[in-house]
């Protein structure tokens, strides 16, 4: 079984700290056989393998908001040479996924982490640029960081579907200050009198409020 990346975890609570729902997903998404293959194996009893190169040493499945998220890890230098690989074994592991998705396969999302220290690079910003420009298998975002912490991860999220329009902390507060919200005496009424065209609307709502 391939192990959790680094900085997953941190990455998953941060999208919990925004106000995202998270969860694991199935397993099948981080495995090595294709849904057509398990079945295949059922009928003809024959195992079918991967080479190890083939896929991601490192991997990890969950649901974002119920969106299949497949969170991964990039090593090593800045060098085409050096991420292809990674990148193909991430996409071999993407395409198995979308096996296992059916009809959610298009909304599948990959997070891939970049080493530490990577942000500093204009090497790395260069190459997280084209590699989130490529959207064969699925849509793919590259976290830079120079040290991981919870505010860096959001500051990723924020960039993704993940992303809130306001921060949780305050969404209560402005649902509340609505809530508490009340119209000035007299306006309800005008607004619910059907025999006030929009001219007469605007006079009696004048009227009311000369009279505060």
């Amino acid at each position: 079984m391939a192990e959790t990346p680094k900085f997953a975890n941190l990455l998953l609570q941060a999208a919990e700290h925004i106000g995202g729902q998270v969860s694991d997903a199935a397993i099948e998404l981080v495995g090595g056989r294709f849904n057509s293959e398990v079945l295949s194996e059922a009928v003809s009893r024959a195992s079918i393998t991967r080479h190890d190169n083939d896929l991601p040493k490192s991997v990890y499945g969950a649901r974002i908001d119920d969106t299949p998220v497949l969170i991964g890890e990039l090593s090593g230098t800045a060098l085409r040479a050096n991420i292809e690989p990674q990148l193909r074994r991430y996409r071999n592991q993407a395409m198995i996924a979308r096996s296992w998705l059916a009809s959610e396969a298009p909304n599948l999302q990959m997070f891939l982490i970049g080493p530490q220290g990577a942000f500093s690079k204009p090497e790395w910003r260069q190459l997280a640029a084209e590699i989130e420009a490529d959207d064969r298998t699925c849509r793919k975002l590259v976290w830079l960081y120079d040290q991981p912490s919870m505010a860096e991860a959001e500051l990723f999220l924020n960039r993704t579907f993940v992303a809130r329009p306001w921060p949780t902390s305050q969404q209560q507060v402005l649902l509340d200050t609505v809530a508490s919200y009340a119209l000035p005496d007299g306006w309800e009424e005008a607004v619910d009198n059907k025999k006030l065209d929009f001219d007469g609307l605007v006079e009696a709502l004048i009227e009311l409020e000369a009279k505060i």
